[in-house]
C-alpha cells in the first residue's frame, strides 16, 4: 500500500493578519486561518514560508509583529533560488498577469512554483486569487518547465477533501 504524500501548501504574508483580527466582518476568514494553522499544528496539512514572508510580517507594528512572527515558527521555512525566483516573477509582471505595482504578490506566486509547492494560500483577492490569474501563471510555468501551483485562499484549504 502506498501512502500519499501531503501536498505542500505555500502561505504568503496576506493569510497571516486575519489570524488576530477581531473585525466582525472577518470573523469567517479568522476562522478559517485559525482552522488552517490547527489542521497544520495536527500534521494534517504541510505547509511553509519563505524568508520574503519573513520579511514582510516583520514590518509590522509590535505587538502585532511577535503575534505574527510566531505563526511563522510553527511553519517549515523554504529554501529557494532567489534569482530563480526573480526571473519568473517578471514573467508574471511582463505578460501582465501581476500588475508591476504588486511585484511582491508576483515573487509569492513565484516562490510557490519554485519551491515546487502545490497550493499557494492567499487571501490577496485582487491580484492573485482568482480562477483566471492562476490558468494564466500556470501557463507560465509550464512553458518555463515549473509545476503547476493552485491557488486557495484558507476557506478553500480547510474545506478541501479528497
Amino acid at each position: 500500500m502506498t501512502v500519499k504524500q501531503r501536498p505542500l501548501l505555500y502561505i504568503e504574508t496576506s493569510a497571516f493578519g486575519f489570524y488576530y483580527d477581531e473585525e466582525p466582518r472577518n470573523a469567517l476568514r479568522r476562522e478559517a486561518v485559525r482552522a488552517l494553522f490547527n489542521q497544520i499544528d495536527l500534521g494534517v496539512l504541510h505547509a511553509a514560508v519563505s524568508l520574503l514572508t519573513v520579511k514582510e510580517l516583520a514590518g509590522a507594528r509590535e505587538p502585532t509583529r511577535t503575534e505574527l512572527l510566531s505563526l511563522v515558527e510553527r511553519l517549515e521555512k523554504l529554501a529557494v533560488d532567489s534569482d530563480e525566483v526573480d526571473n519568473l516573477a517578471e514573467y508574471y509582471i511582463a505578460e501582465n498577469i501581476v500588475p508591476r505595482v504588486a511585484a511582491a504578490d508576483a515573487r509569492h506566486a513565484a516562490l510557490a512554483a519554485v519551491a515546487g509547492a502545490e497550493v499557494l494560500v492567499t487571501l490577496n483577492l485582487k491580484h492573485v486569487a482568482n480562477e483566471l490569474t492562476e490558468r494564466r501563471l500556470n501557463a507560465v510555468n509550464t512553458r518555463e518547465g515549473y509545476p503547476q501551483v493552485r491557488i486557495k485562499t484558507p476557506e478553500d484549504v480547510v474545506r478541501y477533501e479528497d
